[in-house]
């Protein structure tokens, strides 16, 4: 009887284990999106470089968390001009700030596939909280995939100092897509 359990233990504990085991981010698969407003027109771009550390388990929200930093150095965008000056002083100023980075604070779960990260997002050195709202598309032991979108004002972090706090040229309101794939 002891040998049974033993063995029980024994077949259960990578199960238990990769629960707690970290996803690896596909890089090629994987982006952060965003769009806002400018001058009436939708201006979108990508940040292409950053990493995530993820252990998530939709059983175990309480033990799940990410830490996501992007690269603001890499930003691409359909307005060439758009990528180039987000970069300066008056919007992400790179050279100060070269990063913004999201560290979860907790995981709930809406229903069905739908759930939601809030944590706290550090951009030009200030931090706040913000939530990530996501679908969780694809979820077995090996694979997984995210999609999800997050809104926030670029004012609340100084993003457009002097003149371009104004907001009937560049909208204050901007969203982030990001999708997520990652594999054990």
């Amino acid at each position: 009887m002891k040998a049974y359990f033993l063995t029980i233990l024994l077949l259960l504990s990578p199960v238990a284990y990769a629960q707690d085991m970290p996803w690896q981010m596909k890089d090629g698969e994987s982006s952060i999106n965003f769009s806002v407003i400018i001058e009436g027109i939708a201006s979108d771009g990508e940040f292409t470089k950053f990493t995530a550390d993820i252990i998530f388990d939709p059983v175990s929200l309480d033990q799940s968390r990410i830490d996501i930093l992007i690269d603001l150095d890499h930003i691409e965008s359909f307005y060439s001009d758009v990528a180039i000056n987000l970069k300066k002083k008056n919007w992400f100023d790179v050279a100060q700030y070269p990063t913004a980075r999201f560290v979860s604070n907790g995981f709930k779960h809406l229903g069905g596939k739908d759930y939601q990260v809030t944590g706290e997002l550090t951009l030009r050195d200030v931090t706040r909280t913000e939530t990530l709202y996501f679908t969780l598309t694809q979820y077995d032991a090996q694979q997984a995939e995210i999609k999800g979108r997050m809104v926030l004002s670029r004012l609340d972090y100084g993003v457009g100092q002097g003149g371009w706090r104004d907001v009937s040229s560049v909208a204050s309101q901007v969203f982030m897509d990001v999708v997520v794939r990652a594999e054990r």
